[in-house]
């Protein structure tokens, strides 16, 4: 910000004080400075701690003083658990004083209403004029597992021991991030650091998260966001975080979040906020998550177990349960995991132990001709760890003796195999032996196969995010662009649209603008029959259903009638009155795709690819990525709808030209990475799609575009 005083101190010291205030500190655990001051000494905080109460001279026996500027300084945080009515006076009390950064807790400001929002700017003035951060407001503060910082009034931060380890976490919900370290200690993982960043009136998400990215102590970066601040430095801050090897998880809130100009573009409706912010995570090596607990489990493999080798390998399912394997077999299909297939020097290992007839995956340790053994199961582990079409391997245990001592011999196997092994302890309270042996040596386990699961398809989206980072960068067609002269603001009528498309070497129909009926004739006559007749309306947006689209007029009489039809429905159904027609070649194929493009104020330009037609807004088979793409980019687009198998060819039927299809994408792609902010939005709905070799021609087209700086 222009004119701003310096900030007093770096943000690796607000995370890690030397001296901490609490303002509100109380002996009463049952008020947030009481918990507050409870937990720094519980769990060891080694930095000066202040007490800051006008009615106490000492709490939880320390000198306490009457106001911040009485404490001796200097203070490199104050923690604020004040009502809102005191903040502002705190805030600048905490300023004067030379505080180098507030921690907020009081909630009840921006997110509550205008006043509150006013409050909060006031409270932001004030730091901001004095060089003072702030982390908050409406926060639970910072949790610093590396260096004994508990910043914060949690209830999570009841849990004994809570052990150092390699996760990092910024979170929008202060609740939620207490409840998944609760959850995440409870299964033996360790976090480095945890900040609840509430309102984010001042130090926001990203501001964190590079902190993490560049913090020794967290291998593991797990976000969870509501809404982006600084959404230009999100997708930057990703691919740093990617290169330095730190995998980052997140779970996005409102997903059904729906774009504002729905009410005219297909495009902007279905590639919204959240398809958007899904695309720039996939695009930059990020895991996205729907289930916070998942994210957490996940982290904690990825933090504790080796990565898996690459995507898209196999599993090795093995129990000495038949029923526990066949069940967790049936459940890799939904979940988009595969069984291996073992190669033949596994299948070789595999018969020492069993018959010939039980060498396969999922394997039932019960079938070894001895009856399941330790040296069995080792063995038949390591030829899982050597088999290259393994990447992890997967244990569900039932009910069984031994429990503990079986589950002690998965470690050191994982960490000789250099792959993953997921421990599933689906026992109930009987396993709990078993759980506390893992705890002890360091290992993750799961109760449910359904979260070993999810923590697979995780470990499978960063090893393709791994290989992505390793790509070139897209490279520009020939003859993609540039933007052609003279187009207008605002909404582009068809021919407009195409021309913009045309110029970035997208096929379009062959067409021309009329302005009569005889001109209309005569078009028809040079394009050949049959031709279709459009009515042209800079405000119309769905020209079916005013009927003014006339489809297959094979000769002129058909034109010259259907252009009266067309101009009287127009005039009766638009202000703007009709501009002219279209008339076009009769285009034909086998399927209708949409290819769309918009800009994301915060996020950048993005393309569409789906279904296309009057159903899309029904079928919402879409894919939406950032521009410009790369060709393998958009076939992946492509072969993740769920129309694919009708592109590839199914029950028979000729596979479709899919590689003019992505061809038109990576070119729109161009289109609207050229365009940047001025392209509002782009349609070209439909694109014909023909037969293998024979190309898609785009027959409609809309556009707003902004008016040029």
């Amino acid at each position: 910000m222009p004119g701003r005083i310096p900030d007093r101190i770096p943000l690796a010291r607000i995370i890690t004080p030397q001296s901490v205030a609490v303002i509100g500190a109380s002996d009463d655990i049952g008020k947030f400075g009481g918990r507050v001051i409870h937990y720094l000494i519980r769990h060891g905080y080694p930095g000066r701690l202040l007490p800051i109460n006008p009615n106490r001279a000492s709490i939880r026996g320390l000198p306490a003083f009457p106001g911040i500027g009485a404490a001796p300084g200097p203070v490199d945080v104050a923690i604020l658990a004040v009502p809102a009515a005191a903040l502002l006076r705190q805030v600048e009390d905490c300023a004067a004083a030379g505080v180098g950064a507030c921690i907020i807790i009081t909630g009840k400001l921006a997110e509550a209403g205008a006043a509150g929002a006013a409050l909060q700017k006031q409270v932001l003035a004030v730091a901001r004029a004095a060089g003072m951060r702030l982390v908050g407001p409406n926060c639970l503060g910072i949790f610093n597992m590396t260096d004994a910082a508990m910043l914060s009034s949690s209830l999570a931060l009841e849990a004994e021991g809570l052990r150092p380890g390699g996760i990092g976490m910024v979170s929008q919900s202060g609740a939620l991030m207490g409840t998944l370290v609760s959850l995440g200690h409870g299964y033996g993982a360790g976090f480095s650091r945890c900040i609840s960043v509430g309102n984010q009136a001042d130090l926001e998400l990203c501001d964190f998260l590079e902190f993490l990215i560049e913090d020794a102590a967290t291998r593991v970066i797990t976000l969870y966001v509501e809404g982006l601040v600084a959404p230009r430095r999100f997708a930057p801050l990703l691919r740093r975080a990617r290169a330095a090897g730190k995998p980052v998880l997140c779970v996005k809130a409102g997903r059904s979040e729906a774009g504002a100009q729905a009410a005219r573009s297909h495009t902007a409706s279905l590639a919204g906020s959240f398809a958007a912010f899904e695309a720039v995570c996939r695009e930059a090596g990020a895991v996205l998550l729907e289930d916070p607990a998942a994210m957490v489990l996940a982290a904690d493999a990825l933090d504790r177990l080796p990565r898996l080798p690459r995507a898209e390998l196999g599993l090795a399912v093995i129990a000495s349960s038949g029923g526990s394997t066949v069940t967790c077999a049936d459940q890799l299909p939904a979940a988009g995991l595969r069984l291996a297939e073992l190669s033949a020097a596994t299948r070789a290992e595999l018969r020492r132990f069993m018959p010939e007839s039980h060498v396969h995956l999922p394997l039932d340790t019960g079938s070894f001709d001895e009856g399941t053994s330790e040296d069995g199961l080792q063995a038949c582990i390591r030829a899982f760890m050597a088999d290259d079409d393994i990447g992890a391997v997967v244990f569900p245990m039932t009910t069984q003796p031994a429990m503990a001592g079986r589950a002690a011999l998965l470690p050191p196997l994982c960490q000789e195999g250099g792959k993953p092994l997921l421990y599933v302890m689906t026992a109930g309270t009987v396993g709990d032996a078993a759980r506390e042996r893992m705890r002890q040596v360091g290992f993750p386990f799961y109760d449910r196969v359904s979260d070993a699961l999810a923590v697979l398809r995780a470990l499978e989206a960063e090893a393709a995010g791994r290989a992505r980072a390793k790509l070139p960068p897209p490279a520009r067609p020939e003859a993609a662009g540039p933007v052609p002269p003279g187009l207008p603001s605002g909404a582009l009528n068809e021919a407009e649209a195409k021309r913009l498309a045309a110029a970035y070497g997208i096929p379009v129909t062959r067409e021309r603008l009329v302005r009569s009926a005889a001109e209309a004739a005569l078009a028809a006559q040079s394009i050949g029959y049959p031709v279709v007749l459009k009515g042209v309306s800079r405000g119309v947006v769905h020209k079916s259903d005013l009927g003014i689209v006339k489809l297959d007029l094979a000769d002129a009489d058909a034109v010259r009638a259907a252009f009266a039809d067309v101009a009287a429905r127009l005039e009766r159904a638009a202000p703007e009155g009709m501009e002219g027609a279209l008339v076009q070649e009769m285009a034909r194929g086998e399927v209708e795709l949409i290819l769309g493009a918009r800009h994301d104020p915060g996020l950048g330009p993005m393309v569409l690819v789906g279904a296309g037609g009057i159903l899309v807004e029904v079928l919402r088979d879409v894919q939406v990525a950032p521009a410009p793409l790369r060709g393998a980019d958009a076939m992946a687009m492509l072969e993740r709808l769920k129309l694919w198998p009708v592109l590839a060819g199914v029950r028979g039927r000729p596979a479709l030209d899919a590689a003019a299809a992505a061809a038109a994408l990576v070119r729109l792609s161009w289109l609207a990475a050229d365009l940047g902010p001025r392209l509002v939005e782009m349609d070209l709905n439909p694109l014909i799609l023909r037969a293998a070799g024979h190309g898609g021609v785009a027959v409609d087209a809309r556009a707003t575009l902004l008016a040029s700086a």
